[in-house]
């Protein structure tokens, strides 16, 4: 089977070898499979730790409380994950600097016309309208929608999170109306995240194509060809999957970068910690008091 294979160095491009309808072609980097399966593991222990606690009467919830070690341990469990999610947000925010900063990349994640028009298009051949389907670059409409969904909802968790896990110091600048409000946001945010991620991005990737470029980094011809047509058009002409800089600019830029991402990801590690460990209020539950209660005895009915 003819295939793509990375090279040592991330920045440098990859090149297909034999027959194009066998040739794998490059979609993602280590950075960004990195950042997915940081992503995937903190999303799904925060499902497992959280849908739990917004339904808890059902029977499922209770038994996977109960597996866990019980309520203290699930909400532990759940706060630790979400650390590593904002860490993981964190990483992806540096990572997406070294790319437009250094490597001077286009903004490709930014919705435009052609996005408009493509899905105008899609509809349109999905009902028979039109012939053929339009052809597509590296990222199509769709999962451009996905990411900023994931952007939108993380932000919202992230916010929600803190003032739930902190809601003595969120009221002295909040009104105390907002913890509630937090808690109905954060909780259905996260079953619309769990029942987006089931119904659309499962099927898109496992079920309608078996993508597993985000664990592999490469993508087959077949789903090029369907799914990003201008993407293998362009790789198939000779040009590079990524933007190649100069060495000598590269290592210049690099030197910046690194000088002030470092600084960057040092004072977002004293935030975040800052913000999970002044107050614990939110993580302690208080325990079952016994108290003896005098009632009357009821008056028997005449």
């Amino acid at each position: 089977m003819a295939e793509i294979r990375e090279t040592t160095h991330d920045d440098k491009p990859l090149a297909a070898t034999g027959d194009p309808a066998h040739a794998e072609y490059p979609r993602f980097r280590l950075m960004a499979r990195i950042e997915h399966m940081t992503l995937l593991v903190s999303f799904t222990i925060l499902c497992l730790t959280g849908l739990p606690q917004k339904f808890p009467f059902s029977p499922l919830s209770q038994w996977l409380v109960g597996t866990m070690g019980g309520i203290e341990m699930v909400r532990m469990i759940h706060r630790w994950a979400a650390v590593v999610l904002i860490l993981g947000t964190v990483y992806h925010l540096l990572t997406s600097a070294y790319r437009l900063f250094v490597k001077q990349e286009d903004m490709r994640m930014l919705p435009d016309l052609k996005d408009g028009y493509d899905l105008r298009d899609t509809v349109a051949y999905n009902l028979g309208i039109i012939e053929e389907p339009p052809k597509m670059r590296k990222f199509n409409f769709g999962e451009k929608f996905e990411y900023w969904a994931v952007v939108w909802g993380t932000a919202v968790m992230i916010v929600t999170g803190f003032i739930l896990w902190n809601p003595i110091a969120a009221t002295q600048f909040l009104p105390g109306n907002f913890i509630p409000v937090a808690l109905e946001a954060h909780g259905w945010e996260a079953v619309l995240a769990a029942v987006s991620i089931v119904i659309w991005h499962l099927y898109n990737v496992l079920v309608k194509h078996r993508n597993k470029s985000m664990f592999t980094g490469v993508l087959s011809h077949k789903i090029m060809e369907e799914e990003h047509a201008l993407e293998l058009e362009r790789l198939e002409e000779g040009g590079d999957p990524w933007k190649v800089v100069p060495p000598a600019v590269l290592a210049r830029r690099r030197k910046v970068y690194f000088a002030v991402a470092s600084v960057v990801a040092v004072l977002a590690l004293i935030l975040v910690v800052w913000m999970f460990t002044f107050e614990d209020t939110a993580i302690i539950v208080a325990p079952a008091v016994t108290r003896d209660v005098f009632v009357p005895l009821a008056t028997p009915s005449p």
